[in-house]
Protein backbone atom coordinates (compact mmCIF):
# COMPACT_ATOMS: atom_id res chain seq x y z
CA UNK A 1 0.00 0.00 0.00
CA UNK A 2 1.17 3.34 -0.77
CA UNK A 3 2.15 5.95 1.68
CA UNK A 4 0.33 9.23 1.45
CA UNK A 5 1.45 13.01 2.03
CA UNK A 6 0.55 13.97 5.26
CA UNK A 7 3.43 16.37 6.83
CA UNK A 8 6.09 18.53 5.26
CA UNK A 9 9.88 19.76 6.08
CA UNK A 10 10.61 23.28 5.20
CA UNK A 11 14.55 24.07 4.96
CA UNK A 12 15.41 27.44 4.02
CA UNK A 13 19.11 28.28 3.39
CA UNK A 14 19.16 24.97 5.23
CA UNK A 15 17.64 25.64 8.36
CA UNK A 16 14.86 23.60 9.13
CA UNK A 17 11.88 26.06 10.58
CA UNK A 18 9.76 24.98 13.10
CA UNK A 19 5.77 24.76 11.33
CA UNK A 20 2.63 23.67 12.04
CA UNK A 21 1.06 21.03 10.51
CA UNK A 22 -0.85 22.25 7.13
CA UNK A 23 1.97 23.34 5.06
CA UNK A 24 1.24 24.01 1.03
CA UNK A 25 3.20 23.91 -2.02
CA UNK A 26 2.53 24.87 -5.62
CA UNK A 27 4.33 24.00 -8.26
CA UNK A 28 3.37 27.24 -10.54
CA UNK A 29 2.66 27.03 -14.65
CA UNK A 30 0.55 28.47 -16.45
CA UNK A 31 -3.08 29.99 -15.33
CA UNK A 32 -5.52 30.48 -18.35
CA UNK A 33 -7.95 33.37 -18.02
CA UNK A 34 -11.05 33.03 -20.81
CA UNK A 35 -11.37 36.11 -23.13
CA UNK A 36 -14.91 37.71 -23.16
CA UNK A 37 -16.71 39.98 -24.90
CA UNK A 38 -20.39 40.53 -27.29
CA UNK A 39 -21.90 37.60 -25.45
CA UNK A 40 -19.16 35.16 -26.18
CA UNK A 41 -16.25 33.35 -25.20
CA UNK A 42 -13.28 34.00 -27.83
CA UNK A 43 -10.76 32.20 -26.12
CA UNK A 44 -7.92 32.58 -23.47
CA UNK A 45 -4.76 34.23 -22.83
CA UNK A 46 -1.88 32.50 -20.95
CA UNK A 47 -0.23 34.20 -17.41
CA UNK A 48 2.92 32.63 -15.85
CA UNK A 49 2.13 31.88 -12.82
CA UNK A 50 5.67 31.46 -9.66
CA UNK A 51 6.33 28.37 -7.55
CA UNK A 52 4.76 29.22 -3.97
CA UNK A 53 4.79 27.83 -1.09
CA UNK A 54 3.02 29.07 2.32
CA UNK A 55 3.02 27.28 6.12
CA UNK A 56 2.96 28.26 9.74
CA UNK A 57 5.61 28.83 11.26
CA UNK A 58 5.89 28.34 15.41
CA UNK A 59 6.60 31.81 17.08
CA UNK A 60 9.11 31.65 20.00
CA UNK A 61 10.66 34.51 21.99
CA UNK A 62 14.02 33.33 19.01
CA UNK A 63 12.02 33.71 16.20
CA UNK A 64 12.57 36.60 13.92
CA UNK A 65 9.56 38.13 12.35
CA UNK A 66 12.64 40.63 10.23
CA UNK A 67 14.76 37.44 9.47
CA UNK A 68 11.55 35.89 7.69
CA UNK A 69 10.88 39.07 6.51
CA UNK A 70 13.95 39.40 4.78
CA UNK A 71 14.55 36.47 2.87
CA UNK A 72 15.03 36.72 -0.40
CA UNK A 73 17.47 34.76 -2.97
CA UNK A 74 17.18 31.35 -0.85
CA UNK A 75 17.01 28.05 -0.95
CA UNK A 76 13.75 26.37 0.28
CA UNK A 77 13.49 22.86 0.47
CA UNK A 78 9.84 21.27 0.98
CA UNK A 79 10.31 17.46 1.78
CA UNK A 80 7.26 15.58 2.38
CA UNK A 81 7.26 12.45 4.59
CA UNK A 82 6.76 10.21 1.79
CA UNK A 83 9.95 11.32 0.61
CA UNK A 84 9.16 13.64 -2.43
CA UNK A 85 11.31 16.73 -2.34
CA UNK A 86 10.81 20.36 -4.54
CA UNK A 87 13.17 22.90 -4.16
CA UNK A 88 12.41 25.92 -4.75
CA UNK A 89 15.01 28.22 -6.39
CA UNK A 90 15.95 31.99 -5.56
CA UNK A 91 13.01 32.19 -3.51
CA UNK A 92 11.64 34.98 -1.50
CA UNK A 93 9.34 35.88 1.21
CA UNK A 94 6.30 36.96 -0.86
CA UNK A 95 4.17 38.77 1.79
CA UNK A 96 4.76 40.45 5.18
CA UNK A 97 5.02 37.34 7.61
CA UNK A 98 1.87 37.57 10.24
CA UNK A 99 1.91 36.68 13.87
CA UNK A 100 -0.87 35.12 15.43
CA UNK A 101 -0.19 35.73 18.86
CA UNK A 102 -3.50 33.37 19.82
CA UNK A 103 -2.20 31.01 17.88
CA UNK A 104 1.79 30.87 18.61
CA UNK A 105 2.07 30.79 14.58
CA UNK A 106 3.42 33.27 11.87
CA UNK A 107 2.15 32.89 8.32
CA UNK A 108 4.60 32.59 5.76
CA UNK A 109 4.35 33.44 1.68
CA UNK A 110 7.11 32.55 -0.44
CA UNK A 111 7.47 32.84 -3.67
CA UNK A 112 10.21 31.22 -5.82
CA UNK A 113 11.91 31.82 -10.06
CA UNK A 114 11.67 28.29 -10.48
CA UNK A 115 11.89 24.71 -8.52
CA UNK A 116 12.80 21.05 -9.14
CA UNK A 117 11.78 18.13 -8.30
CA UNK A 118 12.99 15.27 -7.06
Amino acid sequence: MAQVTGRAYIKVNGKELRTLDGASFNPGGINREAMKGGGQIHGFKEDDVEPTMKCKVVHTKDTSLKELADITDATVIFETDTGKRFVMLEAWTSEPPELDANGGSIDLSMAAIAYDED
